[in-house]
């Protein structure tokens, strides 16, 4: 059964730019302030998982290597800050909030500043966002060069604790909830997305997908940050796929931990191949346990016989 007309699957896939620009032309200005803010909290959500990311690899790596483990992260922290290309200097001060600003140039009639505005603040917060997701993949890059995919996936396991306690506690949501919780933390992350719906669940093609995939289109696989690309005959590479080091953590927490709490994969990421640059896909059953989705989570190629 249906949960949304095509007109509301139309405006949930819209971006954040495109609805502050139909805010701007309605003249809602509680309305902007409220989408603004909004957009700032899953900002600030992004960047808290992934300092919280950061930490528990450096804590998992005392708890597993002791400090030995820990100095091998810490000394591959100052490689990769010493190599990151135009990296500003690291504090604690996040983007000054954009909605009180967006919306006085929009009193004023000045749509063109108030866009210019919500710009600016939305290439802060990438930067403050991908520089996270850049070094927690160098951080990951290290453990799977020095201690390989076994010890990657325990990593990912330690994490995925804590991560999928939230995704759990959104099983309990009906479905249309978690599809617009779902697309509100992709689009906090900056991913372009359209969302579709059939009976049994909701598709939802990313292009970019705003983690995995601007990490390839961005240049971070070329300039000097050792990122590493895994194909090993294991889980962490969905058997033997090319899989960004990043992205590894996909079908351990999504796959694999999701298997062994619901049944089932939850959600059904069809993620790129290795370095490609394409589209990807997620997969929100309806049902979570739907046992569907096991046969379209993506595996490594056949040998060619």
């Amino acid at each position: 059964m249906r949960v949304f007309t095509d007109a509301a699957l139309r405006d949930l896939s819209l971006s954040p730019r495109a609805r502050l620009l139909r805010r701007l032309g309605a003249r809602d200005g509680a309305g902007l302030r409220d989408e603004l803010a909004a957009l700032e909290r899953e900002h600030r959500g992004q960047r808290e998982r992934y300092l919280d990311w950061v930490t528990t690899i450096l804590a998992t790596a005392a708890e597993r290597h002791g400090r030995a483990g820990l100095r091998l992260l810490t000394v591959r922290t100052l490689t990769f800050f010493a190599a990151y290309p135009g990296v500003e200097p690291v504090h604690d001060d996040l983007p000054a909030p954009m909605a009180d600003e967006v919306a006085a140039a929009a009193d004023r009639g000045d749509t063109e500043g108030a866009l210019a505005v919500f710009d600016r603040r939305e290439a802060e917060w990438r930067s403050v966002i991908d520089v996270l997701r850049d070094w927690l993949s160098a951080l990951l890059s290290r453990v799977y060069a020095e201690w390989g995919p076994d010890e990657l996936e325990a990593f990912h396991r330690r994490r995925g604790e804590d991560a999928l306690r939230g995704l759990m506690a959104d099983i309990d949501r009906s479905a249309g909830e978690r599809l617009v919780n779902l697309v509100r933390l992709l689009q906090g992350h900056f991913t372009e997305l359209v969302v579709s719906e059939d009976d049994e669940k909701f598709t939802i093609v990313q292009d970019p997908c705003g983690t995995c995939t601007r990490q390839v289109l961005d240049g971070r696989f070329a300039a000097g940050l050792g990122l590493a690309v895994v194909d090993d005959e294991h889980p962490v590479a969905w058997g033997g796929r090319p899989t960004t080091i990043y992205r590894t953590h996909v079908p351990i927490w999504h796959v694999e931990m999701a298997r062994e709490r619901l049944g089932a994969p939850w959600p059904v990421n069809l993620c790129p191949s290795g370095l490609d640059g394409g589209a990807c896909t997620i997969l929100l059953y309806k049902d979570p346990r739907d046992p569907s989705a096991a046969a379209r989570v993506p595996s490594a190629p056949a040998e060619p016989a």
